[in-house]
Parts: structure tokens; sequence; C-alpha cells
């Protein structure tokens, strides 16, 4: 899940296994996704203009080692995308959700 954008429209935010695991913990999908990279050391960096939505991102809470391992599980069941629009003109090695027309 390295280097996903996720948004509040976003596949991830409203998966069932992500679900599951915010309903374990008291806290929305979103705290969860910012936490689990922030438990595997990646820099997450959050963006939001809803006041409130700035406050919760600042949570990131403590994820089970087994937590851990079924979010890392999310993406071999094809459930991750890398999102990288609009094109910026360059080759990044990885094939995109999006293809222009």
């Amino acid at each position: 899940m390295n280097g996903h954008l996720l948004t509040i429209g976003a596949p991830l935010m409203s998966d069932s296994s992500i679900k599951l695991i915010a309903k374990k913990y008291g806290v929305s999908t979103a705290t969860v996704l910012i936490s689990y990279h922030v438990n595997k050391g990646t820099v997450v960096i959050p963006k939001s203009v809803n006041q409130q939505r700035i406050s919760e991102n600042r949570k990131a809470i403590a994820i089970s080692r087994e937590d851990i391992e079924k979010l890392d599980g999310l993406s071999a069941d094809g459930k991750a995308q890398r999102i990288n629009t609009p094109l910026w003109g360059w080759d990044l090695g990885f094939d995109d959700w999006y293809k222009p027309e």
C-alpha cells in the first residue's frame, strides 16, 4: 500500500477489512490507514481542508502485528492501487489505473 493517495471517496476508505480493523480500535478508516503507514515507519503527509479531519489526521494509533499483516495483504488481493493523475510527463516505472484517451 505504499505511496497511495487516500481520499474520502477512495475505495480503501470503504473497504470491509479496513472498516473491521477501524471498529476494533474505535477509530476511522482514515486513522487506520494513516496509522498503518506510521507503524511501518513511512512518512505520512495527510491533507485536508476540513478542520475536524485535520485534527483527526494527527492521531496515529498502535496497530497489532496481525492487523498490519492483514493490511499488507490487501495489495496482494488487488485492493490497493497507486493513483498518479494527472500525468506529469514522465514514466515512473509502474502502471497507473488512469489511462489518458
